[in-house]
């Protein structure tokens, strides 16, 4: 790690919503005294390590005293607030980060709402694979790829020591992820709820409801906002017809899927296509 007083990087903050799981920023700081954020909400997952120092994380009004060898995890969406030692200022790593799938991961985790502190637990094995996703950073292809993959094994850590997780025993994956998975792979194929249903093993409300939990849409909306997320890279790097581009994502009717496409993103597939054109201009 570089000696630094305050070293802070981030990745660039492209909108990937849709992608699996992705590194949203990382980076290392050492703090000065009393230095804080918040009282505030993040909108990604965002984890800590403390490698010196002390200082205070507070989650849902309930306050925690960390030290080096401390790991702390962020929510998205729920108040917290984190402030150094005014006496020992903490120097701490982090590694923020999203995708659709990350919920599903961290629940594998023992990092909880109610308890999203490890006092101590694993900290060599967290340090190292949280400062290798660090050092990757890089706005490249590769580093990006690389990073990725860091991430995948810090998380796939997490999970594998995961005390709850041994629990839980051989419990049959998640219902929703297992349809939001085969509608990534398969988007362009013809694909129903009750398909989707079918395959994951459950009936149509289970999915559903599940489905709202995990990723706050229906398998329907899921479904047809991957498809225009799909039409919207194509429109954007490649010359196919709005017909060639419908056929690609799933879409037998091309008419059907231009207001499909004008509902989700609010102009037509065309007009989308001129503005990116023009963004493109202005940025050369």
């Amino acid at each position: 790690m570089q000696e630094s007083s305050s070293v802070y990087k981030h990745s660039m903050k492209l909108e990937r919503r849709m992608a699996s799981l992705y590194v949203q920023n990382t980076g290392c700081q050492q703090c000065p005294p009393g230095y804080g954020w918040g009282p505030g909400v993040r909108n990604h997952f965002l984890l800590h390590h403390v490698l010196s120092g002390k200082g205070v994380y507070t989650h849902r009004d309930k306050r925690y005293e960390l030290s080096a060898g401390d790991t702390f995890l962020i929510y998205p969406d729920t108040t917290i607030h984190y402030a150094a030692s005014g006496e020992d200022p903490w120097e701490y790593l982090w590694v923020g980060f999203s995708g659709m799938d990350a919920k599903g991961y961290m629940e594998r985790t023992d990092f909880t709402p109610e308890e999203p502190v490890f006092f101590g637990r694993d900290s060599e094995a967290l340090r190292e694979r949280m400062e290798a996703v660090y050092t990757c950073y890089g706005t490249q292809p590769w580093e990006q790829l690389e990073m990725t993959a860091r991430l995948y094994s810090l998380l796939s850590y997490l999970v594998r020591t995961a005390q709850r997780q041994k629990n839980l025993g051989s419990e049959a994956q998640d219902c929703a992820q297992l349809a939001a998975e085969y509608i990534v792979n398969h988007y362009e194929e013809p694909i129903t709820v009750e398909g989707l249903a079918a395959y994951a093993s459950v009936s149509h409300s289970s999915l559903y409801r599940r489905f709202i939990k995990r990723f706050q849409i229906s398998p329907k909306r899921f479904l047809l906002e991957y498809r225009i997320e799909r039409a919207c890279a194509m429109l954007t790097s490649t010359g196919c017809s709005i017909q060639e581009i419908s056929n690609s994502v799933g879409f037998e009717d091309p008419f059907y899927f231009s207001r499909a496409f004008k509902e989700v993103k609010g102009v037509s597939p065309r007009q989308y296509a001129a503005q990116r054109r023009s963004e493109a201009k202005e940025d050369t």
